[in-house]
């Protein structure tokens, strides 16, 4: 996965955060909004997922990066400078969710924006985990790949069933 160099470590890990948060926003919605069990099931582990993903980079990950001069409303304005440079956004914005657990036609959507969603996070931490130097560090995203490859498959699936 090719990603914008100049970011460096302590803000790559501020994106997957909020990917991992978007992530929560949009499987809790459609599984909050969805009437087939299977995608109401599936969804609602996948948004259970993304809060222990949140956990991990928070707890294990952030403080091996984060500089000692980032105060709190510093890391919230590189957040939102980031999410505004950022131009690929993975899910959609969190109220078009609803919309897309109405129908069959748009729970298929749900289903397709999820699996593109895991196919970029699973990218993205192989691309964090090649590009630190920390062993740690590598372990963590390795851990946080194979994850979001566990949960392309579980995607994968629903989409042949339904």
């Amino acid at each position: 996965m090719e990603r914008k160099t100049a970011y460096g470590p302590y803000e790559a890990v501020m994106l997957g955060v909020q990917l991992e948060d978007d992530g929560y926003a949009f499987y809790s919605r459609v599984a909050e909004a969805s009437t087939d069990h299977r995608v109401k099931n599936l969804f609602s582990h996948l948004a259970e997922a993304e809060i222990e993903h949140k956990r991990i980079i928070r707890e294990e990950i952030e403080p091996m990066f984060a500089p000692e001069w980032y105060r709190d409303e510093d890391q919230e304005m590189m957040a939102e400078y980031l999410r505004g440079v950022e131009k690929q956004p993975v899910f959609p914005a969190p109220d078009k969710a609803v919309e897309f657990a109405r129908s069959m036609k748009d729970t298929h959507r749900a289903v397709d924006i999820g699996i593109l969603a895991e196919e970029r996070a699973r990218d993205y931490f192989a691309f964090l985990r090649d590009s630190t130097q920390d062993q740690q560090g590598k372990d963590i995203f390795h851990r946080l790949h194979l994850e979001e490859i566990k949960h392309l498959e579980l995607l994968l699936n629903l989409r042949k069933e339904l």
